[in-house]
């Protein structure tokens, strides 16, 4: 897709406005990204193939968030797919258009609010300072006004989970994360990010094909000039590159920030450090995307099967005090034995004991497979 006389023009707007925004230089090392300014996306000559907006995805998709604004960290999570759009482009009209693919979307443990704006913004207008004010001066400007950013007035995120397991799950971490995979001749992706508070991070890892998960940003928590304005949240743009390449495929995995044993001891600019510790099983800060696009040297004809690797029995289902637990967050709908759904929700754990006593059939559909089991209560 070539618009380059639009092109030119933008990128000497955005080059100003990437020069007069910028508020920190970046920081990296040589193997992975973890500091950006937050000055927003530039444009793209290729096809924008994905663009998954929070604020208008279909509510049903996923648990909503439970709580009244986007201050606070929901307790509602689920796992599951969803299908987004592939937009392609139309030579004549100059203009996207919608095509009738759809790319599926894997989320664990997440929650969608469509209303809640970031929650430094909500405090705002609660009448309340973001964190990080005062002689830190980390969310404010030097008037003491408070910071904005790209994504200052967009509603809209999906939430994943910062949970550490249960009694029943010690050992399966139950972090929140988002996953696309397979996309084709990627040339860059950009997103959005925000957190609860400030000094929150998140990973972003990237696969290449069937090899191995590799970091692609990794924000830390906890570090001064690190995703230090999180509250308000940060606009991403990774370039990979590949849109030429008809081998290429790539896969995306944005998930909680539980420390880093890969890097040691990265130095920020304030000469703090990272904790080099992988914690995945310890409770972590929560992570909130706002938005996700992919641009794309092709216009994909044919999607990944929607549902891989679906093993047959792979969730556990234990009846214990009238209490069905399942070994993951799952789909669950619980029929009479004779063929009457009672019950669909999803959750990991169900209260059971205002059914009657009786022979019952569940049915359990979640990210490691599905399974069914017969309980008598």
């Amino acid at each position: 897709m070539k618009k380059i006389t639009f092109l030119l023009s933008m990128f000497i707007v955005t080059l100003f406005i990437n020069l007069a925004t910028a508020q920190e230089s970046c920081v990296s090392d040589a193997n992975f990204k973890y500091y950006t300014p937050n000055t927003g996306w530039s444009n793209s000559e290729w096809y924008k193939i994905i663009d998954i907006d929070a604020e208008t995805l279909t509510p049903s998709i996923m648990e909503a968030h439970n709580k009244l604004d986007g201050t606070a960290t929901s307790d509602n999570f689920s796992s599951g797919e969803f299908s987004t759009p592939i937009y392609g482009w139309n030579e004549t009209t100059q203009s996207i258009v919608l095509t009738n693919l759809k790319w599926p979307v894997k989320f664990y443990m997440t929650c969608l609010s469509t209303s809640f704006y970031n929650s430094a913004r909500t405090k705002v207008l609660n009448g309340t300072n973001p964190s990080g004010t005062g002689t830190t001066a980390l969310c404010t400007n030097n008037n003491n006004s408070v910071l904005t950013s790209p994504i200052w007035e967009k509603k809209g995120f999906i939430e994943l989970s910062r949970r550490s397991p249960d009694a029943a799950t010690p050992t399966v971490s139950r972090h929140g994360y988002i996953q696309i995979n397979d996309l084709p001749q990627v040339e860059r992706i950009q997103y959005s990010f925000s957190s609860t508070a400030w000094k929150r991070g998140f990973k972003l890892d990237i696969k290449h094909g069937a090899g191995e998960w590799q970091p692609l940003r990794w924000e830390a928590n906890n570090v001064n000039n690190i995703a230090t304005f999180a509250e308000q949240g940060y606009n991403f743009e990774e370039i990979i590159g590949k849109q030429e390449d008809p081998t290429s495929k790539i896969s995306l995995r944005w998930r909680i920030w539980d420390g880093d044993s890969i890097h040691v001891n990265p130095v920020s600019s304030t000469s703090a450090t990272f904790t080099t510790v992988n914690t995945p099983l310890a409770a972590q800060q929560v992570v909130r995307i706002h938005q996700i696009k992919v641009y794309s040297g092709v216009v994909p004809t044919e999607a990944p099967s929607a549902v891989k690797n679906v093993i047959a029995d792979a969730i556990k289902i234990n009846l214990s005090n009238n209490e069905l637990v399942l070994s993951e967050i799952a789909k669950v709908e619980i029929f009479s034995y004779d063929g009457k759904r009672l019950f669909n929700a999803t959750s990991d754990r169900i209260d059971v004991s205002n059914l009657s006593k009786g022979l019952y059939i569940v049915k359990a559909t979640g990210t490691s497979g599905k399974s069914q089991k017969k309980i008598v209560l």
